[in-house]
């Protein structure tokens, strides 16, 4: 059947995935459809997750995971964060995360190849479990002996949205523009990290002096921001590494979030005399 194995929707969801557990766990990690199964075999504790996408119709993809899978990534990406114990709820929430940023890889890539900017909109996990017609069996591989698998589905609203088979996504393509862009890649940006903000009066910047204490608009155990462009690119918390500060990153900026920030940081700016 034509839209549930639409082979360009096959390759966002293998892209985006395996890009997202990579840059999670710092791993070389593959993602590649099963073609030996033919039925999807029984996930054991499964999450099932569901992402709307900005198109007509509500178009939606699925994705199953068993525990063997979720757990797995969710382990090794907390443990390469530094994190020595981890619980099951934490690696669901770090599956969850990763499914978040395949959904905006898969987004972006239809933007590239559609005539139109596609964005996620609402996405949760559901109670469904992978069977019946129209699911796909994939295989993750870290590249050793391990090999998990899940399960994928989407509507044919979502296939009938994909660009046509042998379109380029923006991974892919070639030529000037892909030139221009490896040039911008060694383009050095200044990151700038967050602990909040204040509004002071002249009067009461005149009276700082050694010892004064500033109280910023933010609590202790709120995150801190990474900012790129006066952009809010990221969030997470703040770490020791060497003897000097870092900052894990807890969770990336959406699109909307990244263009409020930087138009709010330049009404800001517009506003100062």
């Amino acid at each position: 059947m034509k839209d549930t194995t639409q082979p360009q929707l096959i390759h966002y969801i293998e892209t985006a995935l395996s890009q997202a557990i990579g840059s999670m766990t710092g791993q070389s990690i593959s993602v590649a459809l099963d073609p030996g199964a033919t039925e999807p075999a029984p996930l054991e504790d499964a999450i099932t997750w569901q992402q709307f996408f900005s198109l007509p119709d509500g178009p939606s993809f699925r994705i199953s995971a068993g525990r063997d899978l979720w757990a797995a990534v969710g382990r090794i990406t907390l443990e390469a964060a530094g994190v020595e114990e981890v619980t099951d709820e934490d690696c669901r929430s770090t599956w969850q995360e990763i499914l978040n940023q395949t959904a905006a890889g898969v987004a972006s890539a239809m933007t590239a190849d559609l005539a139109g900017e596609v964005l996620t909109t609402k996405g949760a996990e559901i109670e469904a479990e992978a069977t019946g017609a129209g699911w796909l069996t994939f295989s993750v591989s870290d590249g050793s002996e391990r090999k998990w698998s899940f399960q994928a589905s989407w509507t044919g609203e979502l296939a009938r949205s994909g660009a046509p088979e042998g379109a380029r996504s923006s991974a892919g393509r070639d030529g000037a523009g892909s030139k221009t862009f490896d040039l911008l890649l060694d383009v050095a940006l200044p990151i700038v990290v967050s602990f909040g903000r204040t509004s002071l009066q002249i009067r009461e910047v005149l009276k700082l002096n050694t010892g004064s204490i500033v109280e910023l608009d933010r609590f202790v155990s709120d995150p801190v921001e990474v900012i790129v462009n006066d952009c809010v690119i990221a969030r997470g918390e703040v770490v020791v590494v060497d003897g000097n500060y870092g900052v894990r990153i807890n969770q990336l900026a959406s699109r909307e979030d990244r263009l409020r920030s930087g138009n709010a940081e330049a009404a800001h700016k517009g506003g100062r005399l």
